[in-house]
């Protein structure tokens, strides 16, 4: 019995021959479960043989050629707990952690293979109740040898316990008070992977360490599918951190923190399964491709692991929260021992062979185990001697640092004062070069209030002669035997009308429309009232009033007055008034004017550029008040007023 559960590889016994730190290889131990009640209902074969105590031979249904696997030990179906314990070497295992070495003890395999009751034994029945002693896993037995061996050493041991799960992809403490909520995975330069606020418990006794177990297993997850009645639906690590105070070490007070020590780790793998083969829907469906992807991640690992050129390589340990909690077991400095568990049914031949080069391939990786380092004892007069050599020591750099400071002021003064001046030169041309541009900036804004005023007063006064003008041309005045040429007398020219636009004309002085086929170069037309047509109830030509005669009332039959030539000289002498006076801006608004008027006679305020509009009006008041100089020579298809008029 001793001799199968006690291969040449094992992990343990490599430390005691070899110096520490040396390269170990990973321990595998391969477990066959028995043939289940239902597989032997449906009566499924096995397809695994166990050839010695260290070989397993596959024999495929239908004539296969077999497949023989070669691990640190190999156990069939027909080896008790108890068995399994021995063979896998734990107890070396626990040597180690007392020894300040890292270890670390996990199961891999299908589901329903086995793993969790290799681990804790079967669950309990009901709440309350134990395990049978002769049912329980290798935590249970390692729990009780490694308190035993506590009981038996020189000095005191501190055992904390802490028990997590990978649920998802999120970390959850199983022993903490309230509900389980995702804790993060930092890393540290000295620590490594770990969970941050995960809870350590002080465990003194057998018992405590029993009630952590179970409570940790009451919290886990698991579900029911074809192939398993109690599947675990995710990864669960318990670990033990042992301290050894010794007289160079005080473990640490606050039990938040991990003591520096050795540790032994529990890890039971959540099993791979396919979708079609399990049955799973819905929230089982999503926790299955969970557990696939962090598996596969972790194979992904294992298979770099076994480059020779791994050391120029990248291992991705980063790629899920299994390999980050698991990267000190597998490519780190502790000391690993895998169980891999398969089932012997045919009908799960493909993930069995599946778990085997798995297995196979972990076996081939080593790690370098590393313990404890404790600091050396110094004799006190070595220490003393060295005290005074560092005292020594900082005296001198204490001077050198004193006579530095009085050398420095020469170079560094010049240099600072090469520095100040040439950013105050600096400072100086910018500040000339910004007080320049704001002179430019300051005329550029006075030109330009400048324009806006000139062009603001000439508005005005364009305004203000516009309205004088406008009220001039409708002063009443006495009766005159001269007509305006407006009521159609062969009567000289009242004023002069340049035209303002090609279709229409307008007479600022009558305030009368001239109808658009008026010839351009004739400086005064008739009116167009008088050339429409009379209408029953209208004003003769010869009665019709003047635009600029005072309003008379309906009933008054007196008859308009007429403008005589003293009304023209008056008229004329306004004028000359108007273009020498000074404006004022508070003059009284235009008259409205037709809404087809331009805008030149219509009093426009507009202040861009009034000086042509100025203009303008002072040649058409020229124009009004010398008419003689501007009379054209009438062409001859062209008529005069009063010949339009006859033929009219």
């Amino acid at each position: 019995m001793e001799e199968r559960g006690s291969p040449d590889g094992d992990p343990a016994r490599n430390l005691e021959q070899g110096p520490e730190g040396s390269e170990t290889p990973i321990q595998v131990v391969l477990r066959v479960r028995p043939m289940s009640t239902v597989e032997l209902r449906r009566g499924e074969q096995s397809a695994l043989h166990c050839s010695g105590t260290r070989t397993l031979q596959v024999s495929p249904p239908g004539g296969g050629p077999d497949v023989a696997f070669r691990f640190g030990a190999v156990l069939d179906g027909a080896r008790t707990q108890e068995d399994v314990f021995r063979a896998c070497g734990v107890k070396r295992l626990g040597e180690l952690a007392l020894r300040g070495f890292s270890c670390t003890v996990f199961t891999f395999g299908q589901t329903g293979s086995g793993k969790t009751y290799t681990l804790t034994g079967p669950p309990p029945q009901a709440e309350g109740v134990p395990v049978p002693p002769s049912l329980a896993g290798i935590m249970q037995r390692t729990f009780t040898w490694l308190l035993d061996r506590m009981q038996h050493l020189d000095s005191p041991v501190t055992l904390r316990a802490s028990y997590l799960e990978i649920y998802n992809e999120q970390v959850q403490d199983l022993l903490s008070q309230g509900s389980p909520r995702p804790l993060p995975v930092r890393w540290s330069k000295a620590r490594g992977f770990y969970v941050e606020q995960l809870r350590l418990v002080e465990c003194g006794s057998l018992e405590a360490l029993m009630e952590l177990l179970q409570m940790g297993l009451s919290r886990r997850r698991s579900s029911s599918h074809t192939l398993n009645q109690a599947s675990s639906r995710s990864h669960a690590l318990l670990t033990l951190h042992i301290s050894r105070p010794t007289s160079q070490q005080v473990p640490p007070v606050d039990l938040g923190e991990p003591p520096v020590g050795g540790k032994l780790c529990f890890v039971d793998l959540a099993g791979s399964e396919k979708v079609a083969a399990t049955g799973s829907r819905g929230q089982l469906m999503l926790e299955a491709n969970s557990i696939n992807r962090s598996l596969l991640a972790l194979g992904h690992c294992i298979s770099l692991l076994l480059d020779p050129q791994r050391k120029q390589s990248h291992i991705p340990f980063r790629d899920s929260k299994l390999t980050k909690l698991l990267a000190d077991s597998l490519g780190g400095r502790g000391v690993t021992l895998m169980v891999a568990c398969v089932s012997p049914s045919a009908q799960c031949l493909p993930e069995t062979l599946s778990t085997l080069r798995y297995a196979s391939r972990a076996q081939r990786i080593t790690t370098r185990p590393q313990g404890p380092k404790s600091p050396a004892v110094k004799p006190p007069q070595q220490v003393e001697a060295e005290l005074l050599q560092l005292q020594e020591e900082n005296r001198c750099l204490r001077l050198q640092l004193d006579q530095m400071y009085t050398k420095a002021p020469r170079v560094h003064g010049a240099r600072v004062a090469w520095a100040q001046r040439n950013l105050y030169g600096m400072l100086q041309e910018f500040m000339l070069e910004n007080e320049k541009l704001r002179k430019e900036m300051r005329q550029l804004r006075s030109s330009r209030d400048l324009a806006q005023a000139e062009q603001h007063v000439l508005a005005q006064q364009i305004h203000e002669l516009e309205r004088r003008l406008l009220l001039a041309c409708s002063l009443p005045q006495q009766t005159s035997a001269t007509v305006c040429p407006c009521r159609m007398t062969p009567a000289a020219s009242c004023h002069v009308l340049p035209p303002l636009c090609y279709c229409y004309h307008l007479c600022p002085l009558c305030r009368v429309s001239l109808t658009h086929w008026a010839c351009p170069w004739r400086e005064c037309h008739a009116p167009q009232q008088v050339l429409e047509p009379e209408a029953p109830g209208h004003i003769s030509p010869s009665v019709r009033p003047p635009p600029w005669a005072p309003p008379t009332s309906p009933g008054s039959a007196k008859p308009p007055q007429e403008r005589n030539h003293s009304d023209w000289t008056q008229t004329r002498v306004l004028a000359e008034m108007l273009m020498g006076e000074e404006v004022v801006p508070s003059a009284p608004p235009l008259p409205a004017g037709p809404s087809n008027m331009p805008q030149v006679l219509r009093g426009g305020s507009g202040i861009p550029n009034q000086t042509p509009r100025l203009e303008t009006l002072t040649h058409q008041i020229n124009s009004s008040l010398n008419p003689s100089q501007r009379q054209p020579q009438p062409s001859e298809d062209t008529q005069s007023p009063g010949q339009g008029l006859s033929s009219y």
